[in-house]
């Protein structure tokens, strides 16, 4: 029974070492092998469950007077004191440089046209969103500088004169 032990034991160690050596007297060329780390298990996303409402749509209140409306008429009046012809240009984004020079942002311009005799009535489609407006109005001579104004929105209207 013990020979039998033995027996097993030294296959197993025969086994598990590659079993004997070869009589080659040149260097092996295998390299030991390197022990790798086992590749991380995937996160598993955490679900999450959202709450259920128990309101209804009964429960709903509307104030009187509420629409879905997002944008609203504002009316813009212009009077100059000129009677050449201007051009005008309407924008809701600009910039101020350091010196004060007022420069509109071309991607914003709401609405532009000509003045005749100084003055110009129309009505814009403003939204809450709309603070302030930069109005200019360019004269055909490039020599004469443009009438610039920034003015806050007013849902009753805009009226400009000089």
């Amino acid at each position: 029974m013990k020979s039998l032990y033995v027996t097993l034991f030294s296959a197993a160690l025969l086994f598990g070492c590659g079993g004997g050596g070869g009589g080659d007297d040149a260097a092996s060329t295998d390299t030991p092998a390197v022990a790798s780390p086992a590749p991380a298990a995937p996160a598993t996303p955490v679900e999450t469950v959202p709450e259920v409402s128990t309101a209804k749509f009964e429960d709903l209140v509307i104030p009187d007077g509420f629409d879905l409306i997002t944008t609203y008429d504002m009316p813009i009046s212009i009077d100059l004191d000129t009677s050449e012809p201007m051009s005008l240009s309407i924008y809701s984004d600009f910039n101020i440089a350091d010196d004060g020079t007022i420069m509109p942002i071309a991607g914003s311009r709401i609405i532009s046209g000509q003045i005749a005799n100084g003055d110009f009535n129309g009505v814009i489609a403003a939204t809450g969103s709309l603070k302030n407006l930069l109005i200019e109005a360019w004269y055909p001579d490039p020599n004469i500088p443009p009438f610039q104004t920034v003015v806050p929105v007013n849902a009753d209207g805009i009226n400009i004169s000089n």
